[in-house]
């Protein structure tokens, strides 16, 4: 008897627990896709016949970076393993129209193959578009057709777009914005030039959301992204408040100035 219960032992030993002997393993699609689009709903192909097998305790991802200036849109995917994270499926607008649109998507699944979306049918929604006094198409809703108040070099290109040309600018957007974007993890390791028309203040096409999946994305603007002046009815140049305000900080200090000489 003593000698079968060191043989059962042994054998448990030598195969592990019945639970991780039989455990199966997680096969999940695999790719990478950088890619400029005129119009991705309808041309952007994101299968693939690439499978790999994940480590133990993996996901299976895939993710999406969607940037649209002008006529264009800059697309970067990734699917595959994945050791960190949680079980989701995130969906964020980064910069909403009128103008420059960021969108992200990422999903987390743990079934084999379970990262199997093969078009942006479900996520780049044509039907909400807005388009500019020139009728370029641009995102959600569409705007009443009046002169444009300001133009704004227009791309975005894997690499550099040198000679953008001059847009104009749909109604509500605030400024010109010109950066890039280097995008790493996932297989990814791509540098995207934006440039266009924006309702988003400063360097934050992004939101201040740097994470998209696997992917890290480095917001970089060489160039000051300035307000533009607003007409009134009768065509005087408006200010921005912030610059009003200034101008009147100023004048309060230059009146203290006087007096105390």
């Amino acid at each position: 008897m003593r000698a079968r219960r060191v043989q059962s032992l042994l054998f448990f030993l030598l195969l592990g627990p019945p639970s991780l002997a039989l455990e199966p393993s997680l096969y999940c699609h695999r790719g990478i896709s950088t890619s400029i689009e005129k119009d991705p709903k309808r041309t952007f192909n994101w299968t693939t016949e690439k499978v790999e097998t994940c480590d133990s305790g993996s996901f299976c991802q895939e993710s999406l970076l969607m940037i649209k200036a002008g006529a264009k849109t800059a697309v970067l995917g990734t699917k595959g393993c994945v050791t960190e994270g949680t079980l989701a499926t995130t969906y964020i607008q980064h910069s909403p129209p009128p103008g420059i649109i960021t969108v992200s998507y990422s999903s987390y699944c743990e079934e084999s193959l379970c990262n199997s979306k093969g078009s942006l049918m479900e996520l780049w929604r044509e039907e909400e578009t807005q388009r500019t006094p020139g009728g370029e198409t641009w995102g959600l809703r569409e705007a009443p057709s009046v002169a444009p108040r300001f133009h704004c070099p227009t791309c975005v290109a894997l690499g550099t777009c040198p000679n953008a040309p001059s847009l104009p600018c749909p109604n509500d957007t605030i400024q010109c914005y010109q950066g890039r974007l280097q995008i790493t993890g996932g297989g990814v390791n791509s540098f995207l030039e934006v440039k266009g028309c924006t309702s988003v203040i400063g360097c934050r096409l992004m939101s201040g959301i740097f994470t998209v999946g696997p992917m890290w994305v480095e917001e970089i603007c060489p160039y000051q992204s300035l307000p533009q002046p607003r007409k009134t009815e009768n065509g005087a140049t408006w200010l921005p408040v912030l610059v009003w305000r200034l101008e009147l900080v100023l004048l309060l200090l230059l009146q203290e100035l006087v007096h105390c000489s």
